[in-house]
């Protein structure tokens, strides 16, 4: 049985620890917190305290997994870029021991030009993009496997876009990079299972619905709880080479058909 590490089991690690349960995988997983662990246990998952302060407070054993895979957020507007790339030097050198390594990163790495993105197209200034680089440079250097996911926006179940629009968006016609939760996990299981690695690839949904169009699908119940503005363009970021690269079928193609609690 194959073991893996998941580090950061939140709102994206902890469903892809479960999917993984049922794909017969032994699954460990890390919180930041007692309480967060323990739920973790709680669902069967081995669950470690795993803190990155930048350095490294909790078990080591965590990291000697086959797979490692790391899904912490940055926490830039608290900690700074340069903290981040702290806590990945931090993981590149407890992880000696693993085998593959999946980076999740994230499309915000495009810089905000009205044009399609493909995974050549990252500024490589980017603190991301800095990290990804640590982590490929690390594998390459220890002969492991890795895989850049650089994941839209995620949504799904109790993350509603109207939850991040403000009315203007009833006339943005710029589009939107969204995946649905159960498609980012469904793209891991797919590139565990098809052994698929050694690449950077973009996920995000293959249609792109302008923001007015997300608008519309807004109800009075949900746009109570709009509270905040982000800057919109109209690039649109490319799915193409994972398609290519792969005969995965997304489950929900379209944003405007996305499920939410």
């Amino acid at each position: 049985m194959n073991e893996i590490s998941i580090l950061g089991c939140g709102w994206l690690g902890k469903p892809l620890a479960l999917a993984l349960q049922n794909y017969n995988y032994a699954v460990k997983g890390s919180a930041t917190s007692i309480e967060k662990a323990q739920h973790l246990a709680s669902l069967g998952i081995k669950s470690s305290q795993i803190i990155l302060n930048p350095e490294l407070k909790g078990e080591i054993d965590f990291f000697e997994s086959e797979i490692l895979i790391i899904a912490i957020p940055p926490k830039v507007k608290t900690n700074g870029e340069d903290f981040f790339l702290s806590q990945i030097k931090t993981i590149t050198e407890n992880s000696q021991k693993v085998k593959k390594i999946i980076f999740i990163s994230s499309t915000s790495v495009y810089p905000n030009l009205g044009k399609k993105m493909i995974e050549e197209d990252a500024d490589i200034s980017h603190f991301l993009v800095k990290a990804e680089n640590q982590i490929i440079d690390s594998a390459k250097n220890r002969d492991q496997k890795y895989l850049i996911l650089r994941f839209g926006g995620l949504m799904g179940y109790d993350r509603n876009p109207c939850k991040y629009l403000k009315k203007e968006a009833e006339n943005d016609t710029s589009r939107v990079n969204y995946i649905h939760q159960d498609d980012a996990v469904g793209v891991i299981l797919y590139l565990l299972e098809n052994n698929i690695w050694n690449e950077t690839f973009n996920i995000v949904s293959p249609e792109h619905p302008q923001r007015a169009e997300i608008w519309k699908t807004c109800n009075a119940e949900n746009t109570k709880m709009v509270n905040l503005s982000k800057v919109t363009t109209n690039k649109i970021v490319s799915v193409e080479k994972f398609l290519e690269l792969s005969n995965y079928s997304f489950q929900y193609p379209d944003p405007l058909s996305f499920k939410y609690l």
